[in-house]
């Protein structure tokens, strides 16, 4: 298994990561959450070669990484500058970034922003943006039975957003579209662990799981897709809640290719981990040359 490694950047702070392979060529992996750790990705330690190195990080506010004391600190962009800092301290040159779920948000701010020092671009299981989030937490709002739907309407009027019943309804009404085809609980789920700080100041400052209120609901990655020049993986399960806006990125990002994963759903690296894995190694093979 990876060791767990620190590196350091300017503003005295640090942030854990893993790292497998050599390079020249660097895949840095940013997890999704917000707060979630990097261990349900690391199947993507598989990719790791002689000639292609491995990087899986905990963002800021996430495991034993570096974090903020202001809520405030926790925003889309600062979270570009911190893969920025990453890379420069590094020193990757040839960098290939996947984004998984609320990752994808940041690569696809940092696309925006540092477009000349990126190789190639991955968005898996992503959204454009905050109407787009929320348009998938209506789907699934909308899909629950009737009984669930009005518990949950109960629950938010108390706003008993921190009672184990109202963690256990959400779980169940987003399971359909998250862990769809998962039988038991993998490994890597089970070493993951969530970190709420990063979580309520960008989704839901309320605590209401459904409710886009956080830092993140005035951005809008969607305006980025026209300039976007670098070659683009977009993957994603059949039944993820955000398979339509995964669709409308390949559609609009011009070098994009789609790969829907037909037995996955957000969860789509657990759910289908070969294909998976053998979609990003496909890609990368393509734009590395092999």
């Amino acid at each position: 298994m990876a060791r767990v490694r620190r590196v350091a950047v300017p503003g005295h702070r640090a942030f854990e990561y893993v790292s497998q392979g050599k390079g020249p060529a660097t895949l840095l992996v940013h997890p999704g959450g917000p707060g979630l750790t990097y261990h349900y990705l690391r199947g993507l330690l598989a990719l790791a070669s002689a000639h292609l190195r491995v990087i899986l990080f905990n963002p800021r506010g996430v495991g034993h990484s570096w974090a903020p004391r202001r809520p405030s600190e926790y925003t889309v962009p600062r979270l570009a500058e911190d893969v920025e800092a990453i890379r420069k301290a590094l020193r990757i040159r040839e960098l290939h970034l996947l984004g998984f779920s609320a990752g994808g948000f940041v690569a696809l701010e940092y696309a925006h922003r540092y477009e000349r020092n990126l190789t190639s671009l991955l968005l898996c299981g992503t959204a454009g943006g905050a109407e787009e989030v929320r348009a998938a937490n209506r789907l699934m709002v909308a899909a629950a039975p009737p009984r669930r739907r009005a518990r949950l309407r109960e629950l938010t009027r108390a706003r008993a957003f921190d009672s184990p019943e109202y963690q256990a309804l959400c779980e169940a009404i987003v399971a359909p579209f998250s862990t769809r085809f998962l039988r038991g609980v993998p490994r890597d789920w089970k070493a993951t662990r969530s970190f709420p700080g990063p979580y309520r100041a960008m989704m839901c400052r309320s605590g209401d799981a459904f409710r886009v209120d956080g830092s993140i609901s005035r951005w809008d990655g969607r305006r980025y897709y026209s300039r976007i020049e670098v070659p683009t993986l977009v993957v994603v399960g059949r039944y993820d809640f955000f398979f339509e806006a995964a669709v409308e990125a390949n559609e609009r990002i011009e070098p994009a290719h789609l790969r829907v994963l037909p037995r996955s759903s957000h969860l789509a690296i657990l759910e289908q981990p070969k294909e998976f894995v053998g979609t990003v190694r496909e890609f990368l093979g393509d734009v590395t040359g092999g």
